[in-house]
């Protein structure tokens, strides 16, 4: 599509936008505050307040063909409606048409409610990584990242994988798999690794703080990030076997650190012959995703 297109990336702590047309990038990509805590009419004029600084930006066209959301599940995508509860972001939005509320919002800049569409924020990544980035020319792919839970898309080509495909589980997404005891969002996340942390070392610590840690030579903290890692393997290599992707694209603020972690999981694509690469920016790729829509 050569239309260019208003492009979100929400996530639970910071919502990325850009204007992208072909995959390419018009203006910077910029970074706002996802206020996700916030009550509805406040999320709401954030929204419509970000996509006025975007139309705004040096380079920005005129207008635009389309918005775009790249938003965490569950969402009704096809329709637009927020579905999201108890996952500690966009409660207030539960049950919210932001198609309709945006739209409404937005008077002038698009032809219909149709012009807005929506999609997983991994499908986006997982889109991206088929049409522009690693996963090019790839027959399946799986793309998983790493945040407030544990996002994933399987592709078949540069097309979504649907349902009842072996190793494909319903809607593409592994996060509600009983996992430990729990589930997979609940073990390889960021609060996962923050319980890991409080049982092991005594201290609550995210990513960053966690691989400062590793970095200054202590060995508890390297432990743990590795047991961290094999939680992960753990979690991915049923679906790996069963789906038996090309190659495994892995995004997310944590793999800052994969070096500190990733050990177990490249082992297994190795032993699997899938290719394992690990995106620099999944918001950029995102955005390329979302042109595909």
């Amino acid at each position: 599509m050569n239309t260019p297109l208003l492009c979100l990336d929400v996530g639970g702590t910071e919502i990325k936008g850009a204007v992208v047309c072909d995959g390419r990038l018009l203006t910077p990509l910029r970074h706002f505050p996802s206020r996700s805590h916030e009550d509805r009419e406040t999320l709401l004029q954030n929204f419509t307040s970000i996509i006025r600084a975007l139309l705004n930006e040096p380079g920005a066209p005129k207008a635009v063909g389309g918005l775009r959301l790249a938003f965490p599940g569950p969402f009704d995508y096809p329709n637009g409606i927020c579905l999201v509860q108890g996952l500690d972001k966009y409660d207030a939005l539960y049950g919210v048409s932001l198609r309709k509320e945006l739209f409404d919002r937005l008077p002038g800049l698009l032809k219909g409610p149709e012009d807005i569409r929506f999609i997983n924020d991994v499908a986006a990544f997982a889109l991206g990584e088929t049409h522009y980035g690693d996963a090019r020319g790839s027959a399946r792919s799986m793309s998983v990242c790493i945040g407030t839970g544990c996002g994933s898309a399987f592709c078949v080509g540069e097309g979504l994988a649907p349902d009842g495909i072996p190793g494909v589980p319903k809607g593409g997404e592994i996060y509600p798999t009983p996992f430990l005891g729990k589930c997979i969002d609940d073990i390889v996340s960021k609060r996962g690794l923050v319980e890991l942390t409080s049982q092991r070392l005594g201290e609550p610590m995210e990513g960053a703080a966690l691989a400062a840690r590793v970095a200054a030579g202590d060995e508890q903290a390297a432990a743990c990030f590795l047991e961290f890692g094999g939680r992960l393997h753990d979690a991915l290599e049923p679906f790996l076997r069963q789906f038996r992707p090309e190659c495994l694209c892995v995004g997310g603020q944590i793999t800052r650190s994969f070096s500190m972690f990733g050990g177990p999981l490249q082992d297994l694509c190795l032993e699997l012959g899938t290719k394992l690469f690990v995106a620099a920016d999944t918001s950029e790729l995102a955005m390329a995703g979302l042109c595909t829509l």
